[in-house]
């Protein structure tokens, strides 16, 4: 791959990472999520995520970031690394805001695509790697517009 479309490659995941950044779920606790500690929530909260799904969601954007790191430095472990965890991470209780036909097949599909630039990465396919992790991202991004469509619809 010559310099030029490395540098074109670094600049569309940096496009895509931007549009992840601005997209994603803030991490600080809002007034509401504290006052609302300890008593039973309604419907419309339950809708909202917690502060402990924001932690988490901010530690998904954190393995999206070293993957991001890894392929422009070429470095295999840690886009292994951070597709690892991603794949982890989805296995887990708190990545299952929703439990209905289509966030499950949501999530089955960006597993897959981790799991794919994971592969990617181990063998040292710099190229599919990168465009395993757009495909992981904008897996992300779909599953985010879903989530926040069926919250507006639960209000």
């Amino acid at each position: 791959m010559t310099r030029i479309a490395r540098v074109t490659t670094a600049f569309g995941l940096l496009g895509v990472l931007s549009v992840v950044i601005g997209i994603g779920v803030p991490c600080a606790a809002t007034s509401q999520d504290r006052a609302d500690k300890g008593k039973k929530p309604s419907p419309v909260q339950e809708a909202r995520p917690t502060t402990e799904q924001r932690v988490f969601m901010r530690r998904k954007l954190d393995a999206s970031n070293q993957i991001l790191e890894g392929l422009l430095t070429e470095d295999t472990e840690l886009i292994t690394k951070g597709s690892a965890s991603l794949m982890e991470m989805s296995g887990a209780e708190l990545w299952q805001v929703r439990n209905d036909v289509m966030y499950k097949q949501y999530s089955a599909e960006f597993q897959q695509s981790a799991k794919k630039l994971m592969e990617a990465a181990k063998k040292d396919n710099f190229d599919s790697a990168a465009l395993r992790w757009i495909d992981t991202t904008l897996k992300c991004i779909e599953c985010h517009k879903y989530v926040r469509g069926a919250r507006i619809a639960t209000q």
